[in-house]
């Protein structure tokens, strides 16, 4: 039962954090002004691990590698405590030398998680609270991966089916990714 416990507790902290740099570096990806008040919680979240180590891992112009790096890092902590929780019998053929590998794949299914609810966040808000004050901020971060989907779409008039695409591929990503880690 408390190995349950910690393992849930764990999972839950790390599920959040790594979502937590992930989305710092799509921030920086965009663009998006750092005052934005959505943008300062993340960035004081994750501010004590990214500062230290951005004097050692620089970012280049358009990509934030100090979040992603410390992003994978971090999947592959969670890796280890929770297969240092496990019985040793249990992942016998999950050695050291694996947790590289599936703390990237980790990291993958965590970033389109963070896709799939973020999209989803927007098209309920787009019905429900089109004037929210976080829509600003899930524009900016999806319409990059939304306009694409949006030219290839026929023009429907007031829907936008672009959300529901999207949501579509990543779903069928990650179960690509389930097979491709569990399979």
């Amino acid at each position: 039962m408390l190995t349950s416990i910690l393992s849930f507790l764990l999972s839950t902290f790390f599920s959040l954090f790594i979502s937590a740099l992930l989305l710092r570096a799509w921030i920086f990806w965009t663009r998006i002004h750092p005052f934005n008040p959505y943008v300062m919680i993340i960035y004081k979240a994750t501010d004590w691990l990214i500062q230290p180590v951005r004097k050692v891992i620089p970012t280049s112009n358009k990509i934030d590698w100090t979040s992603i790096v410390l992003a994978w890092l971090c999947s592959m902590l969670h890796l280890f405590l929770m297969f240092s929780l496990m019985p040793a019998n249990v992942y016998i053929q999950t050695t050291l030398a694996t947790l590289p590998l599936l703390g990237l794949f980790m990291v993958f299914k965590l970033a389109l998680t963070l896709v799939f609810w973020l999209c989803l966040l927007q098209a309920i808000l787009s019905w429900v609270s089109p004037m929210s004050p976080i829509a600003p901020l899930l524009s900016a971060l999806l319409d990059p991966i939304l306009n694409p989907i949006r030219r290839m779409l026929p023009r429907t008039g007031a829907f936008d089916f672009s959300p529901l695409v999207l949501i579509l591929i990543t779903q069928v990503l990650q179960i690509v990714l389930n097979h491709l880690t569990f399979g």
